[in-house]
């Protein structure tokens, strides 16, 4: 009687034990994954044959808490903001959990050599230190198609987003070039209003303007294919039949951006990117 007592306290203990561990575990791993969120995410689709290069997401924590967000599907619709809200990590964390992008190969590779292909990456990371990095050339897992849609579709209410804009306070170009172009557009934003100045030797033009809202947008979407981080790009020659052509940006973060660019025959598409807008703005005067 006392030896199968013993055997059933022995028994209950170690069941007892056992189910203590369970709990503990489970409880431990639900907190786990209630708790890691994500503080970066970038997705990239690339077409080496396309005009434009085709999509680019980045989103990232910075230091101050804000979110960073780039928004680049090629030229002239770059777009960059922050946010102060980081709901848009828990959305995008569900697209990652629909698709059970977590499952994906490292690298994906096609069978055979091909060339000027599409090439894509995607790269996220938790704030438990976790990381998922993925990507491949002209070979991808069999949902890539409704991932990258999914993107694309979530992305578009950003492209219209106003509130946190990077907004130019102040512009100013100037070009000229040993034919004769000779111009100088500055912008200036007050409080209510802002005003251009433009200056174009070549077609007599010498006025300042108040610039529209339309105007304005349009503006700081060229304007900001220059990106923040280059901060000063140089091309320098001397040359003096070179295009020369200086630029200035100052945003209201207080982020700049300034150089000078020469180039002995064509100017870079930045700079063509920004005579042409000015060129049917004046057009329409």
């Amino acid at each position: 009687m006392h030896t199968k007592l013993r055997y059933f306290s022995r028994f209950l203990f170690i069941g007892l034990m056992a189910l203590a561990v369970s709990c503990v575990s489970q409880k431990h791993n639900n907190n786990a994954m209630k708790a890691e969120r994500l503080t970066s995410f970038s997705f990239d689709h690339h077409n080496s044959m396309a005009m434009f290069h085709g999509e680019k997401y980045n989103v990232t924590t910075m230091k101050d808490g804000r979110v960073h967000v780039v928004i680049d599907e090629g030229f002239p619709t770059e777009k960059e903001f922050y946010l102060n809200d980081t709901a848009i990590f828990d959305e995008l964390l569900d697209i990652v959990k629909t698709f059970e992008t977590d499952k994906y190969e490292r690298e994906y590779k096609p069978k055979f050599t091909i060339y000027d292909g599409d090439s894509w990456s995607l790269y996220y990371k938790y704030d438990s230190q976790r990381h998922v990095s993925s990507g491949g050339y002209m070979a991808w897992p069999k949902n890539y198609g409704e991932v990258r849609q999914a993107l694309t579709d979530y992305f578009r209410k950003w492209r219209e987003y106003q509130n946190g804009v990077l907004a130019m306070d102040y512009f100013k170009f100037t070009f000229k070039n040993h034919q004769g172009s000779d111009k100088e557009y500055t912008l200036e934003r007050g409080a209510e209003e802002a005003t251009m100045t433009l200056r174009d030797a070549e077609l007599g033009i010498d006025k300042t303007l108040k610039v529209s809202n339309d105007n304005l947008q349009k503006l700081q979407e060229v304007a900001n294919t220059v990106k923040l981080k280059d901060k000063v790009y140089d091309y320098v020659t001397d040359d003096e039949n070179a295009t020369r052509c200086t630029y200035f940006v100052r945003y209201n973060t207080g982020d700049t951006i300034s150089g000078i660019t020469c180039h002995t025959q064509y100017p870079s598409h930045k700079v063509t990117g920004i005579l042409d807008f000015f060129s049917k703005w004046l057009n329409n005067q």
